[in-house]
């Protein structure tokens, strides 16, 4: 008897004792946090505004470029890494720090000028990274699941890195613009312990570059990371 009623006591401090964590995991959630997370990005850049600032550099010289074949890889690995603090648990704000990965291009074609035609190609690189500044609406379900959502900006230095290659002579080309554009993004967390939580957000950086110098485009992001909460 004194055993059952021994292992009575001992559930019931156990399950209290949970209650007083989950409780103190609702009610006390604040304060610093960092985190880092590390993904896959596609991004949709249109690439015809290098072919066109090619043909409109011959152009301007009284020659001409066409292209004829091309190839694209727009998928990348992106990372990013963020400091914030909530202010209570269901709002804070949160700086943070992008790569978005690259995008390649190879494109193939003829460029004539008045010794005829010869043959053309370029190589292109487009990468961009850079801060962001976000407001978190972080929604707890539970002492360990939670959800939220961010909406910031994304002030990113966009850089195209060009090799143009007409016969058997090659010249570099590139270009840089720093702007801001619109980040959003939905996540979820899962605790693991009293501080740490594995993460998983997909974001959207919305119009980033510039249409005269580097090109527009936009960048989808898939990541998965961890945080750590003060």
């Amino acid at each position: 008897m004194r055993f059952k009623t021994l292992r009575t006591i001992t559930a019931a401090t156990a399950i209290s004792a949970v209650g007083v964590y989950g409780a103190a995991r609702a009610d006390d959630v604040g304060g610093v946090y960092f985190g880092g997370n590390f993904g896959r990005a596609h991004n949709t850049y249109d690439t015809g505004f290098i072919d066109s600032e090619i043909a409109s550099a011959a152009s301007g010289e009284g020659d001409s470029a066409s292209y004829r074949a091309r190839s694209i890889r727009r998928m990348s690995d992106v990372w990013w890494g963020d400091a914030g603090y909530l202010f209570n648990p269901y709002i804070g704000v949160e700086a943070a720090f992008f790569h978005l990965g690259q995008m390649k291009y190879w494109a193939v074609g003829t460029f004539t000028d008045p010794n005829g035609a010869q043959s053309l190609s370029t190589k292109t690189e487009v990468t961009s990274h850079g801060p962001a500044l976000s407001l978190v609406l972080r929604l707890p379900f539970s002492e360990t699941f939670e959800a939220d959502l961010r909406a910031g900006d994304y002030y990113g230095k966009t850089t195209t890195n060009t090799l143009i290659t007409i016969a058997s002579e090659s010249a570099p080309n590139s270009a840089s613009k720093s702007s801001s554009s619109l980040l959003v993004g939905v996540g979820a967390a899962y605790t693991i312990a009293a501080h740490w939580s594995l993460r998983a957000d997909v974001l959207r950086v919305n119009k980033a570059g510039d249409s005269s110098t580097v090109g527009t485009y936009s960048v989808n992001l898939v990541t998965l990371g961890a945080s750590y909460t003060f």
